[in-house]
């Protein structure tokens, strides 16, 4: 019979396993947001969450989305520097939808966004 394994062991590798981040990871990150991505896009965005290499992220209007489009690369580079073991390999932006102001996404997939 296997000896019994502390339980912290076996929910680290259910979290892996989902790709989820470790704990307190993205609250660090979102604690310097606005450092990451400067203030004036800080300002208008915030970090929703991460899962499978992907972070997602709301802004306040979709001229936002668009800005985070155009610096993509830089963006993702920033982040994931700062964040090697969050493991970001994209990043997803949602806006409000301008005639209903419910969330949608504002991403050109080909753009390197989910």
């Amino acid at each position: 019979m296997d000896e019994p394994r502390p339980v912290g062991d076996a929910l680290r590798r259910v979290r892996r396993d989902l790709g989820a981040p470790e704990p307190g990871a993205f609250e660090q990150l979102r604690a310097v947001w606005a450092e990451l991505v400067g203030a004036a896009l800080g300002d208008h965005s915030r970090p929703l969450g991460v899962r499978d290499g992907t972070l997602r992220v709301a802004v306040d209007d979709p001229a936002w989305g668009s800005q985070f489009r155009y610096l993509n690369d830089t963006l993702l580079e920033a982040v994931s520097g700062r964040f090697p073991h969050l493991a970001i390999r994209q990043i997803s932006v949602t806006a409000p939808s301008p005639r209903r102001g419910r969330q949608s996404e504002v991403d050109d997939p080909g753009a390197g966004f989910e």
